[in-house]
Parts: C-alpha cells; structure tokens; sequence
C-alpha cells in the first residue's frame, strides 16, 4: 500500500521502496520525459483552438493516466482489493478532472465564440477613415460650417472660418496614416438588460484598440446617448440615441453589428469585433473570479436596476481613498453608479474596472468555481471573434503595458450642439476623429494636449 501511494506522488518511487530498482528508475526516467514535457507545452501556445488540439490533449491526458495506473497498480501489488480500489480512484479522479475541462471549456468557447471572421468590418478605408462625416440633418443649409466647430463656454458653438473650398480640401489636408504595425480593435459593450428594462441599451461602449508587437493599447469611452450618429455603409444619421441602437434592433449579431458600424463612423476607425456581457453576467462574471480589488476614486452612494427578478436594487456607499475588494452585485452598482458623478466619470470608472478584473485574473480560482463560470459565460456573453483568433488575441491582450494604454473619455469637449427635440448631445464628429487618429498616430501628442492620459495615470 504504501508503495502504491509513493508511485502515485511519482511513478517509479514505489517500485524503488519494494526493491525493484531497474522498473523504478525506467518509471522515473519515464516521468522525468513527460514533465519536461509537459513544462514545453505549458509555454507553448497554440495557433488555433480547435476539435484537433482537444483531442491531442485529451490523448496526452490519457497516456499519463495509463502511465501513472501502470505504476500504481504494479508498485501495490498483493495489497487488498479495496485499497487497490482506492489507489485506482484517487489516481485516476485528476485525469478524469482534466478531461471534463477540456471539453467543457471547448463547449463553452465554440458556443460563444464565431466560427468565421465578421462581414461588416468596414474595411473599405483601412484602419482610420479620411473621409469628412456627414452632419446632422437639422442643421441650417450651410451645415458645411459645422463640420468643425470650437466651444466657447457651456452651450456655445462657433463656426471655424474656413471657406467652401478651404473644407472641399479637408481630407487632402488631413495627414495620412504613417506606416504602423497592424492593431486590432474591439467594441466592449454591457447591457442594461433585466428587470423592468425593456430591450437591451447598451449602457456601457468602449472601444478598445491593441497594436500588435508594441504594448501599445488605446482605449477610448464613447458616451451612450449621441444623437445622429451616422449608420452603416450609407451614413444616414440616426434618428434614436446610440444606446438604444442595439436594442430596437432585436439585439443579436444583427444589432450588434449595427452599432459596430455606427462606433466605426462615429470615430473614424475600423471595429474589427464586439463583445457583449448583460447585467446578470457580469455580476456573476465577478463573483467567479473571486471579486475585483479596486482603489475608489469618489464618494458614491446609489443604488442601480437590479440584474434578476426577486432581488434587492445593488447599493454602493464608498468613500475616496478607500481601497476595497468588490463582489457580484456591488461591483455592479460601481460601475453603473452616476446619481453623484456623471456618464463621463462612470465611463472611465468603468475602464479602470475591467483594466483591474483582467490584471487580478487568479487561474485556480477559475477553477474553483468553473461550473459556475461556464454557465454564466455561455449564458450571458456574446461575441463576433472567430474562435481560432482567440490565442493570438490572448497573446496580444496580454502583452499590453498600461504605462503605454491611452485612455479618452468623449466628454462635453466633444459636443458641438444639442438636438432641438430631446436635448441628445450631438458629437462634434470631426474633433472625436482627429483625437482617435492622434491616439493612434502621435500617442506623445495627445498627452502633452491633455485631451488623453495613461492607464496607470487614469486608475
């Protein structure tokens, strides 16, 4: 028995207790190549997730269980049946563990991820468009005037001097992109939806843009209520604000498509993919994860929608300085909190937030509460990601430095005018263009402007 347990901790040691030294040291030998094998594969990253990698962990999985059964069983021989039993059980259970997370995970990932790249990247212009926007159709016929607007106080607009020829050549004017490496961008989008909310406004829009082989990131809050944001490949300005897009839309890819193509023309940038998480996900996406440890800001006290039926409305009653570990349906209130601040402040709260949810990622206790995990992520989360970009996405997401991250929150700065009807700010397109194109071309800039800070400034 006690053979058997040693070759369980490490095939060959039993053998080598019960005295049969040439067995124990090829199982030894034997063990030493498959750790230094797995320590190889552990560094290593796959190309794609797909049916083939599963398998081929799978089988790897089962050689080391067929190994290990081997040395268990030959090292307890003449020990009881039961305790051979028991031996084989507790040898066998990680084995068994692994393989249900294996193919779970798969069926989680192929679930929620997409099969193919998407068909509505507007790729027509390349990474930054140069084109002049179109404008509001409310505008007086010299809306050319309008194209580029400075503020004078609160409430004040005024038209930039420029002639009809002068704006003609605004886009020969406009610099060109330089030659840079590739970036890939993503549309981070939460929902309001849950109980008493009818449809699905997409309360929180981030754009998220990652240079490949730099650490170099933007991130950029884009406010939800704009009015006549421009839409599709036509650019017919929206009647409806930007929030309310995806939800009077059915929801789905479809609307999510939709609003991938109204950020790309808001902001003059490709949008390469979206994902999407509604209340209840990421209530419980936080809960999973083992909570998200934050140095509060501002004081806030609110209570926000509840993400389920039968609940209590989240509170939030923190003070700045305060540093706190937040859970579920706290960390909720946080992030969705405005009744003291305002949609600018809870945007970039809302940043520093998943900036701190993905550094604070802790693997084991994911895999404490995997079966909780898996089911609110098949559950809850959307996305338009191929599954077989998600290693390199992983590899890119991960290799980015804050200190390099710009952060841009289109506040007040950023509005020209308001709608007539309904008091909906309406973006000063040409101003929240120039400072994406900024970010992404002259970074340094953009800082000295004011108009951008760090991650690691901004949180």
């Amino acid at each position: 028995m006690i053979a058997g347990l040693l070759s369980l901790l490490l095939p060959g040691a039993g053998q080598l207790y019960a005295g049969r030294r040439r067995r124990g040291l090829v199982l030894l030998a034997g063990s030493a190549a498959l750790v230094l094998l797995l320590a190889a594969l552990a560094s290593w990253a796959p190309a794609q997730i797909d049916r083939r990698l599963v398998a081929g962990v799978l089988a790897l999985d089962l050689a080391l269980l067929a190994l290990r059964l081997f040395a268990v069983v030959d090292a307890a021989r003449g020990t009881a049946l039961l305790g051979l039993a028991a031996l084989v059980a507790l040898t066998a259970l990680p084995h068994v563990a692994a393989g249900y997370v294996t193919v779970r995970s798969y069926d989680v990932l192929e679930s929620v991820f997409a099969n193919d790249e998407p068909s509505d990247v507007m790729r027509d212009h390349g990474l930054l468009f140069t084109e002049l926007p179109p404008l509001p159709r409310y505008v007086a016929p010299d809306a050319w005037q309008l194209a580029l607007v400075e503020r004078l106080g609160p409430g004040e607009v005024r038209p930039l001097e420029r002639s009809p020829e002068v704006l003609e050549n605004w886009v020969a004017e406009t610099p060109k992109p330089v030659k840079t490496r590739p970036w890939t961008t993503i549309l981070l989008l939460g929902t309001d939806e849950g109980p008493g909310n009818f449809g699905a406004r997409t309360d929180t829009i981030i754009l998220a843009a990652f240079q490949h082989g730099t650490g170099r990131a933007a991130a950029f809050g884009v406010p939800r209520n704009l009015a006549q944001v421009p839409l599709g490949k036509a650019r017919k300005p929206s009647k409806e604000p930007l929030n309310a897009l995806y939800g009077l839309n059915g929801g789905g890819p479809e609307a999510a498509s939709l609003l991938k193509q109204a950020v790309s023309n808001l902001l003059g940038i490709r949008v390469d993919y979206y994902a999407l998480v509604n209340l209840l996900g990421f209530a419980d996406l936080v809960d999973a994860l083992g909570g998200v440890e934050i140095e509060v800001k501002e004081r806030l006290v609110d209570e926000v929608t509840r993400p389920a039926w039968g609940e209590p409305k989240p509170r939030i009653d923190v003070r700045p300085g305060e540093v706190r570990r937040f859970y579920g349906r706290e960390a909720l209130a946080y992030v969705r909190s405005r009744k003291a601040s305002s949609d600018y402040t809870r945007m970039a709260r809302q940043r520093c937030f998943l900036s701190a949810m993905a550094d604070q990622l802790d693997p084991v206790r994911v895999l404490q509460n995997f079966g909780s995990l898996t089911k609110t992520i098949e559950t809850n989360v959307h996305t338009d990601i191929p599954l077989n970009r998600l290693p390199s996405l992983v590899r890119l997401v991960s290799a980015i430095d804050p200190t390099k991250t710009l952060t841009v929150t289109f506040g007040l700065d950023y509005v020209f005018a308001r709608r007539p009807a309904d008091r909906h700010p309406v973006p000063n397109l040409s101003r929240m263009r120039t400072t994406v194109r900024n970010a992404i071309l002259a970074p340094e800039l953009l800082k000295q402007t004011g108009k951008a800070k760090t991650a690691k400034q901004t949180c």
